[in-house]
């Protein structure tokens, strides 16, 4: 199948109103495809696609796919009657892969992937490509605050596409310019074992090498730079001038990150800025730049710096009496170390972090990683772990089991909440602090809209 074979079909996509998937839509909408969709819930993406014309169903209903021709869904779709039904009536179903692979498979394709960073990463890339005059398509997992959306389109020829491993998406596509942040331990319900997931993506990297696809890979990251022995031809960014390109950072604040950029042992860039916090963000920035001086192009100090960040990433929302409230997307255990890492850089500020662990499976199979991550974590609260379509089995740990080990191992004063009444009280209470205080609240599920809906019912 090519894309252009969808400009005469009615494409339905179930599960629209994922971040991913929304994307796609609005992609497909743009290039004049005749373009529905359905999702269980009404959110902020459904705004969106509804701006762009695009006639979202809620509920899934095998009547949704009336009249459809070929239908996309999300990996997170399971058991779904719209699916049986397009299967009963011959309509042809793909996976998300299937039409990000349709839409890349003609472009000048930079692919970002990597178990952490890589919406950030992608967003930044775009952002600073445009700025060159590059002027790139950019799809991303996440809401590019410069772009107001997770998609900017444009005719040109290149895309900046984030790639998901988590379902495989990766694996499927071809780029030109292949970028690898990292590698976690991550997505075992998927891979079944760590080992069979790094195996995947090192057959997947040394194949792309095979086709003298553009490489660039993490040089601190032990297991990317392990690939550096099947071959020369890698590009590697990291902390030191052992990699083609590297960083040395100047100061970390709660404001800025600054760093010097160079190229081997030469100096490119001097004292540059970013309103990205922490040294992750300046060592996915060194990849960034590490693309950007390999195509060829030139990037201004400001233009960095007028980067605005991606939503969820600590995304501010503002400020109620004295206390700040920032979201995050953190949910994994290296993701909430950096977020601690962060939060220490508010010097003389009370600093309250809220975690929703995510999936049971996620939080069973990391459950040592999580105890030592938030070892002796002052003003810790812990919510309720969300399920993401997973159910609760017999002797799984739950956030109620981390809270309690947390305590009794650490001695902490852990708080455990299982519901958002409970935890809007005790905002409402810390609200009544005199002292300069944050609160950061991070997770992949539902803790994002429930601390936006209090920080704006509060204002």
């Amino acid at each position: 199948m090519k894309f252009s074979e969808l400009t005469t079909s009615k494409v339905h996509i179930i599960g629209i109103n994922g971040i991913g998937m929304s994307a796609l839509a609005i992609y497909l909408k743009k290039n004049n495809i005749n373009v529905t969709g359905s999702d269980i819930a009404f959110n902020a993406n459904t705004v969106n696609l509804e701006k762009n014309k695009i006639p979202v169903y809620i509920g899934h209903k095998i009547s949704n796919i009336k009249n459809r021709d070929i239908i996309f869904y999300s990996s997170a779709i399971k058991n779904n009657p719209e699916i049986k039904e397009a299967k009963k009536n011959k309509i042809p179903c793909y996976n998300r892969s299937k039409l990000l692979q349709l839409i890349c498979k003609d472009k000048f394709t930079i692919l970002v992937s990597g178990s952490h960073g890589k919406t950030s990463t992608t967003s930044v890339l775009g952002h600073l490509l445009v700025c060159a005059g590059l002027n790139p398509t950019i799809i991303s997992g996440g809401i590019m605050q410069n772009f107001g959306q997770n998609i900017y389109l444009t005719n040109s020829n290149y895309v900046v596409v984030e790639a998901d491993e988590s379902d495989g998406t990766v694996f499927k596509l071809n780029p030109k310019y292949l970028l690898f942040l990292n590698v976690d331990r991550e997505h075992i319900d998927f891979y079944k074992s760590y080992s069979k997931f790094k195996s995947k993506i090192k057959n997947y990297i040394l194949a792309q090498n095979k086709k003298n696809i553009k490489i660039f890979i993490n040089n601190d990251d032990s297991f990317l730079s392990s690939l550096k022995k099947y071959s020369n031809n890698f590009k590697t960014f990291g902390s030191n001038t052992k990699a083609n390109y590297s960083y040395k950072l100047i100061n970390l604040t709660d404001k800025k990150s600054s760093f010097d950029f160079f190229k081997g042992k030469k100096i490119l860039s001097k004292s540059l800025s970013t309103n990205l916090l922490g040294e992750h963000n300046v060592q996915n920035l060194t990849a960034v730049l590490s693309i950007i001086d390999d195509l060829g192009y030139e990037i201004k100090k400001s233009h960095i710096l007028n980067f605005k960040g991606t939503k969820r990433r600590m995304n501010i929302l503002g400020k109620l009496k004295k206390t700040t409230f920032i979201d995050d997307y953190a949910h994994h255990p290296t993701e909430i170390e950096n977020l601690i890492k962060i939060s220490s850089l508010y010097k003389k500020k009370l600093i309250t972090l809220i975690i929703e662990p995510h999936r049971y499976s996620r939080l069973n199979d990391l459950y040592d990683e999580y105890l030592s991550v938030l070892k002796n974590v002052n003003n810790l609260i812990i919510f309720k772990t969300y399920e993401a379509g997973e159910s609760y089995k017999h002797g799984m740990k739950n956030s109620k089991n981390l809270v309690n080990d947390l305590n009794v191992l650490n001695n902490q004063k852990t708080k455990y909440i299982d519901n958002y009444q409970d935890l809007f009280n005790l905002l409402d209470q810390s609200l009544l602090n005199k002292k300069e205080s944050i609160i950061i609240s991070a997770g992949a599920g539902d803790i994002s809209n429930q601390i936006r809906f209090f920080y704006d019912s509060r204002k």
